[in-house]
């Protein structure tokens, strides 16, 4: 089919958490879910344009599971109590991040340079100065521990990075790992919201075990969400 190739394969099944590949053509599409099905693999068509819109993000850096509600900080300290009841999914999970630094460096000289500089400021009765330090932009994939709590109809998303959370309000219950304390917030949140839909990295958290699922990207970490948003939407009607 064009264009994939069987290389494609191992990328596509390694970042395949809801959605498995985008932006295709219908014939395309169809050879692929053919070929799919003759593994035993079922699948379905879905138009890009019918696919849910996340949301835009609100950063969170502070909130409180009360038994009444969810109580969040915004940046200047005000109290937002956000119901139970209105918190329609879940997502958690390890998410490798693309990052960039300023790293310092310091400019290389040639011995030519340097004692030509030394020999100048000699002249000048002068200690010779350093040369000025220079900075590069590095790319780095860090993985980090991320939260998400969509509200009732995705009216709004709430995103919690533990590296810059605070948790303050778990008193004598926090614990001295990050990882711990991330578990017991996203555990706090689906124990007073059983209603909440729940990604694959929530639901291990829920069952207590010991690690962080991991996410290759934030992007299969939003499509695992975006495709649980899409199968909420069409399921069947229940006939009362």
């Amino acid at each position: 089919m064009n264009g994939l190739t069987a290389s494609d394969a191992h990328t596509l099944a390694n970042d395949a958490f809801g959605i498995l590949v985008n932006n295709l053509s219908p014939t395309d599409a169809m050879t692929l879910q053919g070929a799919l099905q003759a593994e035993g693999v079922e699948t379905a068509l879905v138009l890009q344009s019918d696919l849910p819109q996340l949301p835009p993000t609100k950063f969170v850096h502070q909130m409180d599971c009360l038994p009444n509600a969810l109580v969040v900080h915004d940046a200047i300290g005000r109290e937002f109590p956000v119901p139970w009841d209105q918190i329609m999914l879940i997502a958690a999970g390890s998410v490798r991040l693309t990052v960039f630094e300023q790293q310092r460096v310091t400019p290389s000289q040639s011995p030519l340079q340097s004692a030509l500089e030394s020999w100048s400021a000699g002249l000048r009765g002068r200690s010779m100065s350093q040369p000025a330090p220079e900075y590069v932009s590095r790319e780095s994939h860090v993985p980090r521990l991320l939260l998400e709590v969509l509200l009732a109809r995705a009216v709004m998303r709430f995103q919690v990075e533990a590296e810059r959370f605070r948790f303050d309000y778990l008193g004598e219950r926090k614990r001295p790992e990050l990882s711990e304390n991330f578990a017991l917030l996203v555990q706090d949140v689906m124990k007073f919201a059983p209603q909440a839909m729940v990604n694959r990295g929530a639901h291990l958290l829920r069952e207590n075990t010991t690690t962080v699922f991991e996410y290759p990207s934030k992007h299969a970490f939003h499509e695992e969400t975006t495709w649980m948003l899409w199968q909420m939407a069409n399921a069947p009607k229940q006939v009362p």
